[in-house]
């Protein structure tokens, strides 16, 4: 029973010892919002920093179901088609009640997807639509799904 004890202990404190090593502070280069690193938002959240914005470009867009209707919390996925790549540390952005997301990014060109949350009754994906991120500009995309 004790050397049961002993193992759990032992585990928990490794993994707390992992999980703090992998943590990376939100001011260090292309951690997202630090120096370097893409900026995420949705238009629930606040507005982003002025100050990023003036090596950034913006990504708005809005995804509809095929009768028009507002999507919510369908996932957007970029992908950089420059090389070499730009670094995009969030993975994805979710789209708000009204089916719109917004994402300010490094300029350079790259290609969305647009996934319908899991359990939705919204089937498969919209085809792959492409950008270009210019400074200080605003480029829109656009999906319909179903």
């Amino acid at each position: 029973m004790r050397s049961t004890r002993t193992r759990v202990l032992v585990s928990a404190v490794f993994v707390v010892a992992v999980l703090s090593a992998c943590a990376q502070p939100a001011d260090a280069p292309g951690a997202a919002g630090g120096p370097g690193g893409d900026s995420p938002i949705s238009a629930s959240d606040p507005p982003a920093d002025s100050g990023q914005a003036t090596n950034r470009g913006t990504v708005t867009g809005r995804v509809r179901a095929a009768d028009g209707s507002p999507l919510a919390g369908v996932a957007v996925h970029p992908k950089s088609l420059d090389n070499p790549a730009n670094a995009i540390p969030e993975l994805l952005v979710t789209t708000d009640e009204a089916g719109t997301f917004r994402w300010t990014l490094a300029p350079g060109r790259y290609e969305f997807q647009a996934q319908p949350p899991a359990g939705s009754t919204i089937t498969g994906r919209a085809a792959p639509q492409t950008a270009t991120v210019t400074l200080g500009q605003t480029a829109t995309v656009d999906f319909t799904l179903g």
